[in-house]
Order: C-alpha cells, then sequence, then structure tokens
C-alpha cells in the first residue's frame, strides 16, 4: 500500500516539473522579417511569423503588427495593416485592392473589399471643398437617401466619411489629404448583410493602422494624363487632362431647354454633352459668369451639334447661329492681336463665345487660334462683367471656343485662372468713367497680354493641351 502511494506521488511530481518546465522556457525565437526593396508598383508584404512582436522595420509602429497582414506602397508613402483573412487583389490604374474571403459559391462570389486610390492634389486643396466637389457629381443627385457626412482622422490626417456612395451593393468612403495627395478609402459591400462583419473588420483595422510616411518616388504632378470620354450625338467624344486639375471629371449629357417658354430670350439652348471638372484647382473659390442651362462656377467643356443652332435666338448676333458665323470667320481670316490690346466698349467687339452670357464681354487677352485633333478653334482669356466695378482676379477665365473640321460640331471650354494681375478683392479708387479707371484698366489689359504663358495658375500650355486633344468620331 505504502509503495502505491509513493509511486503515485512521485508520478505526480514528474508532471508538475514537466508543466513548470513548460512554462518557463519562454517563447521561442522568431525569425526577422524582411522588407523587399521599394519599387514603383506596390507590393503587400505578409509577415512571416504571427507574433504580436513590432519586427525591426523603417514603417511606421501601426503598420509593424505581425499578427496582421500589411500592405505598404513605398513609392507613394503610406501603410495599413489588415486582417488575416483578406488578401491582396489586383493593382489597376484606379489604385490597389484588398479582398476578403468568399461567402457564397457563385462565380462573382459575395466579398468585404477596399480599394485604395492615390492622386495628385492641386497645391493649396482644402479637403472639405475637394469634398463638397465631389458631392456635386451628377450621379448623386436627386438621390432617394442622403449621403451622410462625418469626419475621423487617417494616419494623423484631418479626413471625411461618406456613405452610402451608389453602385454596386453602395460603399462607405474615406477621403484625406496628405502632402499634395489625395487619398481615397472605398470600402464595400455596405447593404449586403452577410459581409458586414467583414467589412467592419477591415474598415477598423485599416482605418486604424493607416499611416503617412516619406515616399520613395516624390509625386510629378502633370508627369500624365488622364482621359474622360462619353458618348454622345452617335459619336465618341474624348478629351485628355492633367490630373493635377481636377481630381473628377463629371460626364454628362445636357438636355435642351426649347424656345418658346418661361425662360427669357437667352435661356434656351440646344442638348450638348458636358464635361465638368470637379474640385478644379483643389476647390479653389472662383466665378465665372452667369450661364443660362449652366452651372456658372464649373470648369467645363461643353459639346453642340450645330445642326441645332437655327431654333436658337437665330435673330441676334449673339444667337447659336449668329456667333457660330462669328467663329468660322475668325478662323478663316485669323485674329488681329490689336483686337485685345485694350479694354472692349462695345457688344460688337466681343470675341466669339457660346452660349450667351447676360453680361457684357469687357477684355479680351491672348487670343490665339489652335488646332484640336478633330478642328480648330479660338483661345483667349476673357472677362465678363454687368456693371464698371474694377476687375477681379476670381472672374477672368480661360475660354476655347472651336469648331470640328466638318462643322457638324462646336465646342466651347471654360476654366477659371489665376493671373496675379487683378486684385483679389474689390479695390477702393475711382470708377468708370473717371479717366484714372480706365487708364488703371487699359494698363492691366497690357500686362495680361505680355504675360508668359507659365505666368498663370494653371499655364496656358497646360490648358491648350487640354482642348487640343479634344476628339470627336465614331464609337
Amino acid at each position: 500500500m505504502k509503495k502505491t502511494i509513493l509511486c503515485s506521488l512521485f508520478i505526480a511530481m514528474f508532471l508538475l516539473a514537466a508543466c513548470v518546465t513548460a512554462e518557463v522556457s519562454g517563447p521561442q525565437t522568431v525569425p526577422e522579417n524582411t522588407v523587399e526593396a521599394a519599387t514603383p508598383t506596390p507590393e503587400v508584404f505578409i509577415p512571416l511569423d504571427p507574433s504580436p512582436t513590432p519586427v525591426e522595420s523603417s514603417l511606421p509602429l501601426s503598420c509593424q503588427v505581425t499578427d496582421l497582414n500589411v500592405f505598404t506602397d513605398e513609392a507613394a508613402g503610406y501603410c495599413f495593416a489588415y486582417p488575416v483573412q483578406f488578401a491582396p487583389g489586383e493593382t489597376s490604374d484606379q489604385g490597389v485592392s484588398v479582398l476578403g474571403p468568399a461567402l457564397d459559391e457563385s462565380a462573382e462570389p459575395l466579398q468585404a473589399s477596399l480599394g485604395v486610390e492615390v492622386q495628385p492634389a492641386y497645391d493649396g486643396s482644402e479637403l472639405a471643398r475637394l469634398v463638397d466637389a465631389y458631392l456635386s457629381q451628377s450621379g448623386f443627385q436627386n438621390l432617394p437617401w442622403t449621403i451622410e457626412r462625418s469626419g475621423l482622422t487617417l494616419g494623423g490626417e484631418p479626413a471625411e466619411r461618406l456613405e452610402p456612395i451608389p453602385g454596386l451593393g453602395s460603399s462607405r468612403i474615406v477621403m484625406a489629404l496628405h502632402g499634395d495627395q489625395l487619398y481615397t478609402l472605398r470600402f464595400g459591400p455596405l447593404e449586403q448583410e452577410l459581409a458586414k462583419p467583414d467589412l467592419e473588420a477591415l474598415f477598423q483595422t485599416v482605418t486604424g493602422s493607416f499611416a503617412f510616411f516619406d515616399g520613395t518616388v516624390a509625386p510629378q504632378p502633370g508627369s500624365g494624363t488622364n482621359t474622360a470620354s462619353w458618348l454622345e450625338f452617335g459619336q465618341t467624344i474624348s478629351l485628355d487632362y492633367d490630373p493635377a486639375l481636377a481630381p473628377w471629371v463629371d460626364t454628362l449629357s445636357v438636355p435642351a431647354v426649347p424656345t418658346g417658354g418661361d425662360e427669357p430670350s437667352f435661356g434656351p439652348h440646344p442638348a450638348y454633352a458636358d464635361f465638368r471638372f470637379l474640385g478644379f484647382q483643389g476647390g479653389r473659390v472662383y466665378e465665372l459668369p452667369f450661364v443660362p442651362g449652366f452651372d456658372n462656377m464649373m470648369a467645363h467643356v461643353a459639346v453642340f451639334q450645330t445642326v441645332d443652332f437655327p431654333d436658337y435666338v437665330g435673330d441676334t448676333f449673339f444667337g447659336f447661329p449668329g456667333q457660330l458665323q462669328a467663329l468660322t470667320e475668325v478662323l478663316q481670316n485669323g485674329v488681329d492681336p490689336s483686337r485685345c490690346a485694350e479694354p472692349l466698349y462695345a457688344y460688337e467687339e466681343s470675341l466669339p463665345f457660346l452660349p450667351w452670357v447676360n453680361a457684357k464681354q469687357t477684355l479680351c487677352a491672348q487670343p490665339q487660334i489652335l488646332n484640336f485633333q478633330s478642328g480648330k478653334g479660338l483661345r483667349y482669356l476673357t472677362y465678363y462683367s454687368q456693371g464698371v466695378d474694377p476687375v477681379i482676379d476670381s472672374r477672368i477665365f480661360y475660354t476655347f471656343q472651336g469648331l470640328s473640321a466638318d462643322g457638324k460640331f462646336y465646342i466651347s471650354a471654360s476654366f477659371p485662372l489665376a493671373t496675379g494681375v487683378f486684385p483679389s478683392e474689390t479695390p477702393e479708387g475711382p470708377l468708370f468713367p473717371d479717366p484714372a479707371y480706365l487708364d488703371a484698366m487699359k494698363e492691366q489689359v497690357t500686362q495680361l497680354n505680355a504675360q508668359p504663358a507659365d505666368g498663370f495658375e494653371p499655364t496656358l500650355s497646360t490648358l491648350d493641351a487640354l482642348v487640343a486633344s479634344i476628339r470627336i468620331g465614331t464609337p
């Protein structure tokens, strides 16, 4: 009996010793992670060991967690962690993506996802104004719901959260500015109950770990172009633009406003295709003249069919047929620079512009005939006024009035620009008809005509390249 008890006690002590030994032996040595050399293409770095111990890395601490997957784009200078059940998707011109596990067995299974897009931002951009511009796009108007807008922090920077954003399954968007780049994170789908647990885990992990750092490749605004296209009048209308000009181009068909209604005589207009540059110059405040049927605070390119013109104010010089004739004559005969050497006093001195502006063209500058891919047109700088107040810089704009080679299409483009010649606010001083007012305005027009192309913001060459790229052809 005693031997049995002693034996049992010995076995128990042996097992206890084994347990203590296991507890005090400490964690095993973990191999160090390695970060690959930076390349222009973003790559996903998945830690080799699921230990919560930070690795030796130059990444921000929030991106060194090794019990999660980590994505880093060293060229663009950002990183974030994401749940281990997610995997990297394909990299495209629209950015990078992260995809959750398939939640059904269909050919295109339901899965939570994240897309990240990085775009150049105009110097001096303001996030609130860029978000305002984003929400102004035509596809977001007259929705049966309200897009909620709230603030948060992303990588230490102020950010805005928008939801639900229309689209397949709808999505949640987070936008932030860092340096001279705009970051847009799109999480989805919001409307699928089955995907919500994965989606919320992804959102919390990514936004909680997202960090910015100095990228290895500095962004180069103007180093590439984006293309916008729209199908209208049985034609494909396209143009190329510097992405630093505006983060989004909204393309749409605008229906005609026929004559004979309640609109004033200058209000009716033909149908047209419109390219609206949302967030132009980072949301800078500017004032284009009021144009009926157009958004007077919008940088845009409009394309009309000339066959529609006879029905619109055909008996006046400023109607569509009259301005088409005026432009045709300028393109045939050229434009005399002296025509824009001084302020304009008579309506008939105006250079061609469509559609009718309920104001007077007070000045023109730097007129030049430019070819575009489907024809040619007249480029110039101008200012419209309904009074005799001093000229304000935010009201000066670049315009291009063009005609396709076959005469079937009329292009009207307007872009605000900063000149530095005129004051930013209405100054105190003499007003018209005081001779000092006229002398000051003549001097300003002289300076405007003498200013080099790169002395404007944006530069004239940037806008000239945009209009030169316009092409109209069969689909």
